[in-house]
Protein backbone atom coordinates (compact mmCIF):
# COMPACT_ATOMS: atom_id res chain seq x y z
CA UNK A 1 0.00 0.00 0.00
CA UNK A 2 1.40 2.98 -1.01
CA UNK A 3 1.46 6.43 1.43
CA UNK A 4 -1.02 8.00 -0.02
CA UNK A 5 -3.34 5.20 -0.03
CA UNK A 6 -2.77 4.71 3.53
CA UNK A 7 -3.67 8.46 4.46
CA UNK A 8 -6.39 8.33 2.61
CA UNK A 9 -7.58 5.13 4.41
CA UNK A 10 -7.35 6.89 7.70
CA UNK A 11 -10.90 8.24 9.03
CA UNK A 12 -11.28 11.29 10.17
CA UNK A 13 -11.87 12.34 13.73
CA UNK A 14 -15.01 12.88 15.01
CA UNK A 15 -15.73 16.14 16.00
CA UNK A 16 -15.29 16.63 19.84
CA UNK A 17 -18.26 15.99 22.64
CA UNK A 18 -21.45 15.00 21.43
CA UNK A 19 -24.04 16.06 18.75
CA UNK A 20 -27.56 16.97 20.40
CA UNK A 21 -28.79 18.75 17.01
CA UNK A 22 -31.69 16.19 16.15
CA UNK A 23 -33.07 17.04 19.82
CA UNK A 24 -35.64 19.14 18.74
CA UNK A 25 -38.42 18.57 21.13
CA UNK A 26 -39.27 18.45 24.89
CA UNK A 27 -40.03 14.45 24.46
CA UNK A 28 -37.19 13.54 22.70
CA UNK A 29 -35.16 15.16 25.60
CA UNK A 30 -37.22 13.51 28.09
CA UNK A 31 -36.61 10.03 26.61
CA UNK A 32 -32.59 10.67 26.75
CA UNK A 33 -33.17 11.52 30.44
CA UNK A 34 -35.04 8.27 30.96
CA UNK A 35 -31.91 6.75 29.58
CA UNK A 36 -29.71 8.56 31.77
CA UNK A 37 -27.73 10.01 28.52
CA UNK A 38 -29.52 13.49 29.78
CA UNK A 39 -30.00 15.07 33.36
CA UNK A 40 -32.33 17.88 34.50
CA UNK A 41 -30.97 21.41 35.41
CA UNK A 42 -32.67 23.96 37.00
CA UNK A 43 -31.45 27.59 35.90
CA UNK A 44 -33.03 29.22 38.91
CA UNK A 45 -31.63 26.35 41.42
CA UNK A 46 -34.28 24.81 43.77
CA UNK A 47 -32.56 26.12 46.84
CA UNK A 48 -32.88 29.49 45.52
CA UNK A 49 -36.16 29.36 45.07
CA UNK A 50 -36.31 28.17 41.59
CA UNK A 51 -39.84 26.01 40.93
CA UNK A 52 -39.48 22.66 39.78
CA UNK A 53 -40.95 23.53 36.43
CA UNK A 54 -40.40 22.99 32.76
CA UNK A 55 -39.88 27.14 32.08
CA UNK A 56 -37.08 26.37 34.62
CA UNK A 57 -35.70 23.38 33.54
CA UNK A 58 -32.95 22.49 30.86
CA UNK A 59 -31.77 19.32 29.92
CA UNK A 60 -28.28 18.69 29.55
CA UNK A 61 -25.66 15.68 30.26
CA UNK A 62 -25.56 14.36 33.94
CA UNK A 63 -21.68 15.61 34.22
CA UNK A 64 -23.13 19.32 32.77
CA UNK A 65 -25.67 19.45 35.85
CA UNK A 66 -22.87 18.97 38.47
CA UNK A 67 -20.70 21.98 37.08
CA UNK A 68 -23.77 24.06 37.32
CA UNK A 69 -24.46 22.66 40.74
CA UNK A 70 -20.77 23.81 41.55
CA UNK A 71 -20.96 26.57 40.28
CA UNK A 72 -24.22 26.75 42.40
CA UNK A 73 -22.53 26.30 45.87
CA UNK A 74 -19.79 29.05 45.00
CA UNK A 75 -22.89 31.27 44.12
CA UNK A 76 -24.28 29.88 47.24
CA UNK A 77 -21.29 31.27 49.84
CA UNK A 78 -20.55 34.64 48.14
CA UNK A 79 -24.49 34.83 48.95
CA UNK A 80 -23.55 34.09 52.08
CA UNK A 81 -20.82 36.53 52.84
CA UNK A 82 -23.02 39.35 51.28
CA UNK A 83 -20.86 39.46 48.21
CA UNK A 84 -23.46 38.97 45.76
CA UNK A 85 -27.36 39.83 45.75
CA UNK A 86 -28.22 38.75 41.98
CA UNK A 87 -28.13 35.54 39.92
CA UNK A 88 -28.62 34.38 36.37
CA UNK A 89 -28.36 31.29 34.14
CA UNK A 90 -28.46 31.89 30.29
CA UNK A 91 -28.84 29.12 28.16
CA UNK A 92 -27.72 29.48 24.50
CA UNK A 93 -28.77 27.07 21.63
CA UNK A 94 -28.17 26.26 18.11
CA UNK A 95 -30.69 25.76 15.62
CA UNK A 96 -33.78 23.98 16.44
CA UNK A 97 -32.07 22.14 18.89
CA UNK A 98 -33.60 21.73 22.81
CA UNK A 99 -30.66 21.23 23.94
CA UNK A 100 -28.36 24.19 25.00
CA UNK A 101 -25.08 24.22 23.40
CA UNK A 102 -23.78 26.33 26.30
CA UNK A 103 -25.23 28.06 29.56
CA UNK A 104 -23.77 30.98 31.66
CA UNK A 105 -24.06 31.76 35.14
CA UNK A 106 -23.75 35.06 36.54
CA UNK A 107 -24.09 36.28 40.04
CA UNK A 108 -23.76 40.20 40.47
CA UNK A 109 -23.74 42.74 43.42
CA UNK A 110 -25.59 46.11 42.45
CA UNK A 111 -25.57 45.11 39.16
CA UNK A 112 -22.04 44.50 38.38
CA UNK A 113 -20.47 40.84 37.64
CA UNK A 114 -19.05 39.25 40.53
CA UNK A 115 -18.72 35.73 39.70
CA UNK A 116 -19.00 34.33 36.12
CA UNK A 117 -18.69 30.45 34.32
CA UNK A 118 -19.82 29.61 31.20
CA UNK A 119 -20.17 25.94 30.51
CA UNK A 120 -19.81 24.87 27.27
CA UNK A 121 -22.26 21.95 26.00
CA UNK A 122 -21.67 20.41 22.80
CA UNK A 123 -22.21 22.00 18.97
CA UNK A 124 -20.10 25.47 17.88
CA UNK A 125 -19.79 25.93 21.76
CA UNK A 126 -17.07 23.75 21.93
CA UNK A 127 -15.02 25.26 18.43
CA UNK A 128 -14.62 28.66 20.67
CA UNK A 129 -11.77 30.37 22.02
Amino acid sequence: MALFDFLASKKKPDPPGPDFSSIDSEEKAEALAREGTLAPLYMMPLRFGGEESARNRLFVPPAVAALKDRCDDMVEDLLRQGKVSGYQCRPEYQGTCFIPTAVNVVASQKGEPVFTQRIRIWGDALKEE
